[in-house]
């Protein structure tokens, strides 16, 4: 063959287009199976499979990548399938041989004979679209693979390299590579973390509640920020999608959905192992996962990962007293997890994907990170001589003491949280015919939480104010989804299908104080929600004309959730509102259009819900404790371009969204000042408006840089909150009076929701030095910076966390020889201390709604500072 043209048949390492093979073979049928991979070995692999003569030049396919092929189809109908938007031709010579070149390109002339292998084509193809990296190329956004620029949905992926590079071992890490993304601890919750895109987001506080931003994990979709630790190892690619997404993905998704998809097991074996080190908690992580063929059609992968974190901050809490504690890092943690993936595919129209994750940790307690950090009175009122009200390195956080253990057996001595998490999905694909599929993907998530809690930071002195809380979580859950989709080469594409999931979660919740004489703050409850939802969906993609295309649907969805509280006897608590039900249609509609194969334009209108559901925890259970859903409607569109040769790609968009119902977490404080309910309330209608523009360049050379930058407009268009602790009737706290006459609530409409940065930028550079061949070093920096916010959803003043930048250098050293790398990362090297959940600190604060009023402390879980790891791989 030529420097510009390859063969991709077998018999072309031997005799290049001498291997000439009749036309009926071209077209003759039989079972393919070929995986999404780059063009090159997608066009070869094929080439040896059905044993048709298959003629490229490797400038044309360069960097692009093949979409999957199944089923019983002739090489020329799989080669057509696997060039399916990419700026590529084909055509099938007398000959019978499969020509496939730049669409700009003169076909080579048919061969009357054998003989050597044709020129190039006397006119260069125009160069052709350069592809991202490998990793970053498919994207399951609408349920199919296709390419990320074609795509015509807001999103930010993160492939595997990146991962990496970035030394990325937490789902929170992603927050510094997705603008307006926010995914953080939650402290005393079952719920386990914050999750927010866009400002939107809800129930870390309410252990029953589901969230505005769900998880995606290899097809299963779970609602529950918890979910995210069963992902944080052997991760394949992250796509992070943004605006409501419920014709696709269904409920609890109108803020984006994060889509995790783990590694599977490739055609030969395949093993690694990863150590590494951060200085700074004194945190040791391992890494392992072995992978290859069990039989011709079976394969399987094993991933494990165990970590120890000996703490990142320092406990100041006074020697010698009761509640002393026993570790003075924080937050210490043990985690390990686990995940064995099966595969089958033998090349037939059926194949099956069966993956069992689990996952566990023993942590100090939720809260460990907390800290006090503002102080009205220029000292913690409990912690006065060892907290500096100050996010920093240092906190003071006592242990819950002996004595509670007497009064509330639950409760320990020392805080802690235990959890154990099991994730298991089977995916079935059946290609019933030539352009006909079937997908059925079946889910089931357990988890079970539980901890004891010391959630008020009060020294010796300030005994009284010690608290134990206790709360364990159980959760069920079975998710069962079928898709019917076609594939046909005509303008028309079709997708229908339904959902079923049911839920059964069991809470149990138990509050006291003072350390010296345990007191009952919340008395033992129980609370057990039962939940079955369906839904059915039905999508199209109709090509109007050649670049045009209108895709849209409409997924209709019915709920129904039960509640049932028991008091410590175990006696059923009767309650005014026991069940609710909640009917949805959430339409899709969006136009887009590719004038050529750089260049996606799109608009459409989009609608998603979150679902409504009853508070648990503290509160009277006596009471009506539901709330509603939240609704989110709105348009969106965007540009996606590959420009300079594909060297620059450059993805942007706007959007403009209303909520109504919106579901925030607020404090509501007691009208007995013996503190607070946190519970999910119905805040009104929220608007929210932006922008935000991707870019990456790489034009084969040393240097890579990124950059995106984010404006994002969140605010309640009208929202009666509850007042924060402390706050005065000059403050704002003047409406809803109570029976003392103090008010009870505040106006928050026009002020910005909590946790919705106005802006946000990134950007980065990588530098690749060559070092010898095969081996190579790499320097890189990048940078995020993010304005204010409110970090309360009261808008507390003393809640709010002003702007901040965090930096991040790295060095990787690499050996693709030997396998061995070697990474050197610095995090957060401006040392920030940041924060994105913030409470009042209980039993501090009084005369809420007065004229008069003593205004309350605050505490904030605290981002570590500066981090230093060094990590050790090895490819076996």
């Amino acid at each position: 063959m030529t420097s510009k043209w390859r063969n991709g048949c077998k018999a072309s390492l031997l005799a290049p287009l001498a291997c000439v093979v009749g036309i009926a073979e071209a077209q003759q049928r039989a079972p393919i199976s070929i995986a999404a991979q780059p063009m090159e070995r997608a066009l070869q692999e094929l080439a040896r499979k059905s044993g048709a003569d298959i003629l490229f030049p490797p400038a044309a396919v360069a960097g692009l990548q093949a979409r999957p092929v199944t089923g019983a189809r002739s090489a020329a109908e799989a080669a057509r399938i696997m060039i399916r938007g990419a700026p590529l031709g084909i055509s099938v010579e007398r000959s019978g041989a499969i020509v496939i070149r730049a669409r700009s390109a003169a076909a080579p002339r048919p061969a009357a004979r054998p003989r050597p292998a044709p020129a190039a084509p006397t006119t260069p193809a125009r160069p052709p679209t350069i592809a991202p990296p490998e990793e970053e190329l498919i994207v399951i956004a609408r349920r199919r693979e296709e390419h990320l620029l074609r795509a015509p949905v807001t999103a930010t992926t993160i492939g595997y390299s990146e991962l990496q590079r970035r030394g990325a071992t937490r789902m929170d890490d992603l927050v510094q590579m997705v603008p307006q993304l926010v995914i953080s601890e939650a402290g005393a919750s079952p719920q386990g973390g914050i999750i927010l895109i866009r400002g939107l987001g809800v129930g870390e506080a309410n252990p029953l509640a589901d969230q505005a931003v769900s998880f995606n994990i290899d097809g299963v979709q779970v609602s529950r920020a918890n979910i995210r630790r069963v992902t944080e190892f052997d991760i394949a690619q992250v796509e992070v999608l943004k605006g409501p997404q419920a014709l696709y993905f269904g409920k609890n998704s109108p803020a984006g959905i994060i889509v995790v998809q783990t590694r599977d097991p490739g055609p030969g074996f395949e093993a690694r192992v990863s150590a590494t080190h951060e200085f700074a908690g004194d945190e040791s992580r391992l890494e392992a996962a072995v992978s290859g063929p069990l039989t011709p059609a079976l394969g399987a992968r094993l991933a494990l990962f165990g970590s120890r974190l000996a703490g990142y901050f320092r406990n100041d809490y006074p020697e010698g007293s009761l509640f002393s504690p026993t570790r003075r890092r924080l937050p210490y943690n043990r985690m390990w997890g686990g995940r064995l993936t099966l595969k089958y595919d033998d090349g037939g129209p059926l194949t099956a994907r069966l993956k069992l994750g689990r996952n566990g940790v023993r942590m100090a307690g939720g809260e460990a990170t907390m800290q006090a950090v503002a102080c009205p009175y220029g000292r913690s009122q409990l912690a006065p001589a060892t907290d500096d009200c100050t996010a920093n390195g240092r906190l003071t956080r006592p242990d819950s003491g002996p004595l509670f253990e007497a009064a509330e057996p639950l409760t320990a001595p020392e805080p802690y949280a235990d959890q154990d998490q099991t994730l298991l999905s089977l995916d079935v694909h059946h290609r019933i015919g030539d352009a006909l599929s079937l997908t059925l993907t079946s889910g089931y998530y357990v988890l079970r939480s539980e901890h004891s809690a010391s959630f008020v930071l009060a020294e010796p002195a300030f005994a009284r104010s010690i608290t134990a809380g206790y709360q364990r979580l159980k959760t069920r859950e079975f998710t069962q989804e079928a898709r019917l989709s076609t594939d046909f080469a005509g303008p028309v594409n079709l997708m229908v299908g339904g959902f079923y999931q049911h839920a059964a979660l069991d809470h149990v919740a138990s509050t006291l104080y003072n350390g010296l004489s345990p007191m009952v703050l919340g008395p033992r409850e129980a609370h057990v929600q039962t939940g079955n939802a369906w839904s059915g969906f039905a999508q199209i993609d109709w090509e109007l004309r050649s670049g045009l295309e209108l895709s849209g649907g409409v997924r209709l969805s019915h709920e129904r959730k039960r509640i049932d509280n028991y008091n410590a006897a175990g006696v059923l608590i009767p309650t005014v509102r026991p069940a609710r039900g909640w009917t949805d249609l959430s339409p899709e509609a969006t136009l887009s259009w590719r004038p050529d194969e750089r260049l996606t334009l799109y608009g459409g209108y989009r609608r998603g819900f979150l679902s409504g559901g009853f508070n648990a925890g503290t509160g009277d259970p006596a009471t009506d404790r539901s709330y509603d859903q939240q609704v989110v409607r709105g348009v969106e569109g965007g540009i996606k371009a590959a420009l300079r040769g594909g060297r620059l790609k450059l993805m942007a968009a706007a959007y403009r969204y209303v909520s109504n119902g919106l579901q925030v977490t607020a404090t509501i404080p007691r009208a007995d000042g013996t503190g607070s309910d946190q519970s999910v309330v119905n805040a009104g209608r929220a608007r929210i408006a932006g922008a935000e523009v991707e870019a990456h360049y790489a034009d084969g050379g040393p240097l890579r840089l990124h950059a995106a930058i984010a404006y994002n407009d969140a605010h309640y268009a009208r929202f009666v909150a509850p007042c924060y602790a402390g706050q005065s009737i000059a403050q704002g706290c003047a409406l809803l009076p109570r029976a003392s006459g103090a008010f009870s609530a505040q106006d928050l409409s026009g002020r910005p929701l909590s946790r919705a940065p106005r802006w946000n930028v990134q950007g980065g550079a990588v530098l690749a030095l060559p070092v010898a061949p095969q081996r190579s070093l790499s320097l890189s920096a990048d940078l995020s910076v993010t304005s204010g916010y409110y970090a309360q959803s009261t808008s507390k003043p003393d809640s709010w966390q002003p702007a901040y930048a965090l930096l991040d250098l790295g060095l990787l050293y690499s050996d693709e020889q030997t396998g061995f790398s070697l990474q050197l990362i610095a995090r957060n090297v401006t040392d920030r201390y940041s924060f994105y959940r913030s409470l009042d600190q209980v039993f501090t604060g009084s005369g809420t709604g007065a004229a008069s009023a003593r205004p309350s402390d605050t505490l904030a879980l605290v981002n570590p500072g500066r981090r230093v790891l060094l990590r050790l791989s090895r490819r076996l």
